[in-house]
Parts: C-alpha cells; structure tokens; sequence
C-alpha cells in the first residue's frame, strides 16, 4: 500500500512537480537578490515618520512608499505628468534609479503559481502540492521500512548505487520539500477562500473626527513613529484632495492618520489567523528571509533528480517477469505457480520449474503473486516461490497477494507448497514465505509438504526441494536452472598474496581494478569501479558453472580496489579458478548489495569475530574505522606460520589505534584453542562492552558461527541478554558460509 502511495502521486502529476519545483528555484533566488541590494544601505533605527519626511522631501509627488520583505524601499510619484517608481536610498530619501519589475520574474511568477492556466492553473498547483506532500511522507515511511525502522532513520543507506542516490538525497531534501508543499497547499487554499485570509472584519472605521487644519510634517507625526522595518506601504493622500487620510499598513496592522495632528483616525490590529498567513508566506517565499529561500531552492533542485532515480527504480521492479514458453492462461492451468521477488532472482528458479513442470504434461501457469486471479477453474495445485522483504514483509511482486487470498475461489481439494528464499543468517529468515503458508493452511488448501526453504539462493537446495516435488506429484522434473544475474563488470587482477602451501590449505588475498581495455575509452578516462562497500558480496560465475559464488569484499569503491580472500577448496570449481589467475588475467563479475553486514553509525564499541577468509570484511571495516572508536578483533586460524591473513597490516592498525585490541587463537600451533574459546576467556570484558551498546560482527564458515553463537551464550548468562535479543536489535549480525 504504501509504495503505491508514493508512486501513483508521480506517475499522475510527477511532470507538474517537477515545473512547479524547478521554477521554485529560480525564483528562490529573488529574496537573496534583493537582499543584496538591500543591505547597501542602512536602515538601523529608522523610523516610518523619518524616511517618510525624507521622501516627500525629495520628491514632492511621492503617492505610495512600499518597503518590501527584503528592505528595498520603493516610492511610487508622478514627475512631469509621468507615473514612475523609483528605488529609494532610505538615508537621504533620494531616488537611485528606476524600479522595473523584471519580465523573468513576472513569468517565472506566472509559471510557478498557475501554470500560465489562469484559475484552472491555480487549482492544479494547489493539487499538486497536496499530492508531493502525500510522495514526501509515503517516502520517508518507506525509507523508514528499508532502514529497519525509525529509530534507524538516520543511519547508513543501503541498497544499490541508484537506490542510495535516491533515498539519501530524498532523506537530505525532506525539510525542505515538506515545508514548500505545505506551505504552498495552504496559500492555494487560502486564494480560492477554503481557508479564510483574516477575521472577516471589514475596513477600520474612524474612531476620531479628521482636523481640517493644515497637515504637519511628516516627521512630527506621531502615528508614524514606528520602525521602518515593519513598513508594508504608505499612502499618501492626493495633493489635489485635502480633507483625505493618509493609509498606513503595517506588520501589526492598518489604519488611517490625519495629516494634521499625525495621529491615528482609526486602526486595525493584525489578528493572529492573519499573522499566522503571513508567515506562511514568508516560509514559502523567503521574503524576509532570504537564506531560507535559498535552502528551499536546493530542496526544491533534488525533485528533478528524484523523478529520474524514481522512475528508473521503477522501471527496474517492472521488470519482473521473463518470457515463459509454454505459459498456459490461467483458465486452462492445472498448476498455478505464482513468484514473489524484489530483484528478480526468484525468477531465475521459478523458469527452472515452470519448464520442468511444462515438460511433464502440466498445464502451468506462472504469474507475479501480485496477480493472482480470484479463481482458477482447473487448478489442482498451487505452487508460490516467493522472496522475503526487510524484517519480514512481502517483496515488491507480493504486496497484494495475502488480502486477495481472502477472495480467491478454488476448488476444495486444491493442494499447495511453498518454497521461501532468503538468508539464514537473519532472524526473519523466510518469515513471508511462512506467512504466506500459514495462510494458504488456513483457507483450508492441503499442504503436500511443509515449508521449504532455500538459502542464499543455493542451487542445491533448490534442487532438493525440487526432487521431493516431483516425488510428491509422481513425475520427474528435468531442471535446467539458468540464474538471472545482474549485468557483469570485467576486472583484471593485479596483486595476490598466498598463505599456506600450494594446494587444498592455500588462501589468496586477491585485488582486482576495473579492466580499462574492456571500455572503448578505457585508455583515455580511468576506469571506475561500480559503486560498493566492505562488506558487500562479489558474484563470480566459475567456467562451466550456471550459478554465482559469492566472496565477501575486503574493500570499498573508495578504495579503487575490488580485495577478496579465497580458500582453495579441493572440489571447488570457483575457488580454483580464482586462485589459478595470475596477475594481468581477467574475471566477469558483479556486486550484490550485502547491506546489513555494516558496522552501526556512532561511536560504541564493535567487537569482530572471524577465522579464515572471513577476516576479509573485517580488516576493511578496521581500515575505514578513521574516527578510531573501539574496535575489537578476535581472529582464529589453523596455524600461525600461514594462516594469519594480513599480519603484518593489522599490527599497524593497532599501532594506529583504528584496532584497539587484536586477540587470537590457532587451532593446529600453539595452545591448539578456537576462536570461541578465546572469546570466553575474554568474557568480563565483552560483558562491559555489550552493556555498553556493542556491536558483534561474525564472519566465517557456519560450523564456526555455530560455536560463537554458543561462546556468547554463556558470556551473557546472568547478563539479561541473549544472542537473540542482540540479533532482534541489530546489534550482532553474521555473514556466514
């Protein structure tokens, strides 16, 4: 519900914000403009009586003085039978040369509030600004949602490098867009009279008889004894009309002055409804507060950028089926196989089994979840794949499914199962695909197997559950799995240091940069690097192989360094072929966002747990750690001679202080200890450190996480915390293998 509330304001009126905010910038300009000319002069301690004297003084045609929110004074007068207005230097009252409302501003004026369509434009602004309110607010509870909640807001933005660009700048821009569309919702409501202007009361009446004898000058007049700054206008009554008043409106108010005594005739105090309209008008403007202006002017520049971040984004998720041969209409199917996903790798798997399945004489129909009809007269089964978003929710092609579940009509004996994909090392692992189950179970479907579930996309798995599937339904399923993967990025290495000897117990430190002879202009233009963090994964598709392995990245895009750590596995086709390449070779891949493997915004403490290549993320965390706040490194290996990755760097990181504290253990030298055994004898310390908000990092093969999980389950006896508490507070995460 909400990304449809913050994306159909766009796609109906996305081109009018966009007019509407540009033409805002230019005009936020003005006031500082203005300001400028304003300030050449002063006018500190100077009364309306003072500058009034002056004026007539210098010209004895003067009709009106209007002094506008910037402090340019203007004094509208008749010189030799021509009506002009001049710009007015308020200490002498002289006139400095013509004021001409420039034909930029008058248009851009015309564009911004009503589109050049007279009230029709009027109307459409003020619903323009009504719906950028409802994409600003749906925005910032959608960031909210992706940060993992609001207490979360402000900290590191993850995702891609458009998904960033986009909610960082949005994030940057909120102040600003919010207090421009409410401000401008509330002057267009106020000019069509939906909200009043005042308190209804009419013109001041004279309280006092006017004196019909000679007017003084205009510098005794008492009524005009008030500083110039809270001048609108003064007017001055026709020489040729004696017996009239002279107009003075002001910020506390309007009234009448008699000429010849200089007091008030009658006055109008400002009520609080017409204040409160006046500063709206300043907060949308920046009349009067020309700094304000300008900051409204940025805030209004980020629209354009949103739209085409939005719009791309967009574009993006719409693209979430593939061609299917063989795709029945749903009408005809007998199996129904519907897909959740946000970034369209479920599909990869869900083509697998829609081909296998079409091959066995099935009638299948696949579709997004989001697309589920109200009924399918000939489905016997259904089968969902689906995805999980955030902390649980459903993926973007999933959204509507669950409330139209309620609706749909099969028949009574439909039998469904439903395969989750997801991280184990989150707590919400697979919570949607769950959901989702439980629902289905409840609708009364029966379940021809419990959930299943697939980790980290792991061919394997899906090949399993496969296998139990064809065995429930009593047919063989010929897969051909062909992962969708995101565009690749050619990388040549260009330095690799060996631990260990040649073989089974040898690890690589491997750096690559982008291969500039892969780009037409690579010799011309350096080579960049897509964008990317420490802790991100690489994706690498060994020769030969259909599905990615993933390394966990030692370095970030600043870093102008792609540094990964491989431990050659005897039957692996992905590590051998990486720590086969020699420096100047090549390799095809790409980065997949790992975004909640970060250490947490602030200064507490971090304490980092990893063995093996999973001390890759780690040294790049304690690299970028600049601001030096507690770092603590446990580190395990088999053996100290070549298995400690990195030694010599990270006895400088401490000397550096960006590690405050480096512990480690050797399985096959020394005390023969692991990792988690050395975290126990450090158990007083972590105590302190978690009771003062520590992060706990792990990193490593999971029968390792497995023993520190378990370490820390009996560092915190007595503690009132536990592991899943910390997991539930973001406050120990793993980036397990």
């Amino acid at each position: 519900m909400l990304r449809k509330l913050h994306l159909f304001p766009v796609l109906i009126a996305g081109l009018l914000m966009t007019i509407i905010a540009v033409s805002g910038v230019v005009l936020s300009a003005q006031p500082a403009l203005e300001h400028v000319d304003a300030v050449r002069t002063s006018q500190a301690s100077m009364s309306v009586a003072t500058l009034a004297n002056r004026v007539t003084t210098q010209l004895p045609g003067a009709e009106a003085i209007v002094r506008r929110p910037s402090g340019t004074v203007i004094a509208y007068h008749e010189t030799d039978g021509q009506q002009r207005a001049s710009v007015i230097d308020p200490t002498t009252g002289k006139a400095t040369g013509d004021y001409v409302a420039s034909p930029v501003w008058r248009w851009t004026k015309n564009l911004h509030r009503k589109l050049f369509l007279g009230d029709a434009g009027r109307i459409a602004a003020g619903v323009t600004a009504a719906l950028m309110l409802v994409v600003i607010m749906s925005g910032l509870a959608l960031l909210a949602r992706r940060m993992g909640g609001w207490k979360h807001l402000l900290g590191r933005v993850r995702g891609s490098g458009l998904q960033r660009v986009h909610n960082e700048t949005a994030r940057v821009a909120f102040a600003g867009l919010t207090l421009s569309a409410a401000t401008g919702l509330i002057m267009s409501t106020t000019t069509f009279g939906l909200i009043p202007e005042g308190d209804g009361q009419e013109d001041p009446a004279f309280s006092v008889p006017m004196s019909t004898a000679p007017a003084i000058p205009m510098g005794r007049m008492a009524a005009l004894d008030i500083d110039v700054s809270s001048l609108h206008q003064l007017t001055l009554p026709n020489s040729d009309s004696p017996g009239e008043a002279m107009e003075l409106d002001t910020a506390g108010g309007v009234g009448y002055v008699d000429l010849s005594t200089g007091r008030w005739l009658a006055f109008q105090p400002t009520d609080g409804w017409q204040r409160l309209q006046a500063l709206v008008r300043m907060l949308h403007t920046g009349q009067g507060l020309w700094w304000l202006g300008l900051m409204l002017g940025a805030a209004s520049l980020s629209v354009p950028l949103l739209a085409v971040t939005g719009l791309l984004l967009w574009l993006g998720r719409k693209r979430v089926m593939p061609k299917l041969a063989g795709n029945v209409p749903a009408r005809d199917a007998d199996t129904v196989l519907l897909v959740g996903t946000e970034g369209n790798t479920t599909w990869g798997f869900a083509s697998a089994l829609h081909g296998a399945l079409t091959k066995t004489g099935l009638g299948v129909h696949a579709a997004p979840m989001n697309e589920v009809a109200n009924g399918y007269p000939g489905m016997r089964r259904l089968l969902v794949l689906t995805a999980t978003y955030g902390d649980g929710d459903a993926p973007e092609t999933a959204t509507r499914f669950l409330p139209r579940l309620k609706h749909l009509t099969v028949p009574s004996d439909t039998a469904f199962t439903v395969l989750g994909f997801g991280d184990r090392q989150f707590p919400s692992f697979c919570a949607y695909a769950r959901q989702v189950h439980d629902a289905l179970a409840d609708r009364g479907f029966q379940a021809l197997a419990g959930l299943g579930t697939v980790d980290r996309q792991s061919e394997p798995e899906f090949r399993l559950w496969c296998a139990q599937l064809a065995e429930t339904l009593g047919v063989t399923l010929d897969l051909h799995y062909t992962p969708l993967l995101p565009s690749t990025t050619p990388l040549k290495l260009v330095s690799r240091e060996d631990y260990g000897r040649e073989g089974s117990d040898m690890t690589s430190v491997l750096r690559f940069e982008r291969d500039a002879s892969a780009r037409p202009w690579g010799r011309w233009l350096r080579p960049r690097l897509p964008a990317f963090e420490t802790g991100d994964l690489l994706g690498v598709v060994p020769p030969g192989a259909t599905a990615p392995r993933y390394y966990s990245l030692a370095s970030g895009a600043a870093d102008s360094v792609v540094e990964i750590c491989v431990r050659r596995l005897p039957d692996g086709a992905c590590s051998t072929y990486l720590t086969d390449l020699q420096p100047g070779e090549t390799i095809a891949a790409f980065i997949r966002p790992h975004t909640r493997f970060r250490p947490e915004m602030g200064s507490t403490p971090v304490i980092l747990i990893g063995a093996g290549t999973g001390i890759g993320p780690l040294i790049g965390f304690i690299r970028h750690n600049a601001a030096r706040r507690p770092m603590f490194l446990y580190f395990g290996a088999r053996n100290v001679e070549d298995g400690f990755l990195y030694r010599e760097e990270l006895g400088g990181l401490v000397a550096d202080r960006r590690l405050q504290a480096l512990r480690t253990a050797f399985s096959r030298s020394g005390d023969r200890t692991y990792v988690q055994d050395q975290l126990v004898v450090d158990a007083p310390r972590l105590r302190t450190l978690v009771a003062h908000g520590a992060q706990v990092m792990v990193c490593g093969g999971r029968k390792m996480a497995e023993g520190v999980a378990q370490a820390w389950e009996r560092i915190l006896t007595d503690t009132g915390a536990s592991v899943a508490q910390l997991r539930a507070e973001g406050r120990y995460v793993e980036d397990v293998y």
